[in-house]
């Protein structure tokens, strides 16, 4: 069994491996949560990462909302295994 560190060490590990190297560099954890997808129990861990372009936006405008600077990743971990299954955009425009 995986407990939730390293889920959330594997879904890092993972962003790491695939996205753009400068946009890894200041991931967040957001949100986690125990679930099940399949009859598998999995976690599911919510990364944030800035979104591309926003560099100098964030250097200029201290005040600047933070959800709109940038990107939600959720990443389902195997709870078993530790193996991350998927990694799905997390729209937080339709959360209210």
């Amino acid at each position: 069994m995986v407990d939730l560190k390293d889920a959330v060490t594997n879904a890092v590990a993972f962003a790491r491996s695939v996205l753009e190297q400068d946009r890894v560099k200041d991931l967040l954890v957001e949100e986690v949560e125990r679930s099940t997808k399949a009859g598998r129990d999995i976690w599911l861990i919510t990364l944030s990462l800035p979104k591309t372009g926003n560099e100098l936006r964030t250097l200029f405008s201290p005040l600047n909302n933070r959800q709109t600077d940038r990107e939600y990743k959720t990443f389902a971990v195997d709870a078993e295994t530790g193996e991350v299954l998927s990694m799905k955009i997390r729209d937080l425009s339709v959360v209210r």
